[in-house]
């Protein structure tokens, strides 16, 4: 299991590196505490670090990385991310997701985005536990199990500087049928536009100068 998560590390480092950097981009970390999980779901009752009696919140430590380049202004990226978390069941689970992001609006500091794409989600078996009832759809590996799937996101974030953002999260996707609420820090490798658009007057963008809106 090592080298297959040294594998999908090197697969994700190889996807950012692969893009120009010296374009607009960014680095993010971000962090949840608890899976919200309101469908009801075939193994429930494994939930081991439920917080309410329906299972609906359960404490799952969650950690995201994401790299994002822009491909068009400074509105439109792609975007790679790796996450890993203690999952409903209390096991180790990674996520790897590819997908494209868009700015919906900026109003002064502040502006509002959303994101899409594929995503590969990974767990410890479930298998060993015992009441686990056979979900479909799952391809072993060793002692590990992989599901494709779908993650989509709305994020909020604050201008802090030309360098540095606070961000507020709604994922969906980042393990199978669970929401979740980030907070998050994201940091501007480079905040030269790429693409730029003709734009006579463009107040609070991103730009290779000092940035004082």
């Amino acid at each position: 299991m090592k080298s297959l998560d040294f594998k999908i590390s090197l697969l994700f480092l190889g996807l950012i590196f692969s893009l120009n950097i010296m374009s607009q981009s960014t680095i993010q970390l971000k962090f949840s505490p608890v899976g919200i999980h309101p469908f009801n779901e075939t193994n429930k009752h494994l939930f081991d670090n439920k917080i309410d009696d329906k299972a609906i919140f359960v404490t799952e430590p969650f950690f995201l990385f994401s790299y994002e380049s822009y491909l068009s202004g400074d509105s439109f990226a792609f975007r790679a991310m790796l996450g890993f978390l203690n999952d409903a069941a209390a096991k180790p689970a990674l996520t790897l997701h590819i997908g494209l992001k868009q700015r919906l609006v900026q109003v002064w500091r502040n502006s509002f985005s959303i994101g899409a794409g594929a995503n590969l989600y990974g767990r410890s078996l479930w298998s060993s536990i015992p009441g686990y009832v056979q979900e479909n759809h799952w391809g072993a590996n060793g002692s590990w199990e992989y599901k494709l799937g779908f993650m989509g996101e709305l994020e909020y974030a604050l201008f802090l500087n030309d360098k540095n953002d606070l961000t507020l999260s709604l994922l969906y996707g980042h393990q199978q049928n669970t929401f979740t609420f980030t907070i998050g820090y994201k940091y501007w490798i480079s905040s030269i536009i790429k693409n730029p658009k003709k734009c006579g007057n463009c107040p609070f963008q991103k730009t290779s100068k000092h940035w004082n809106p």
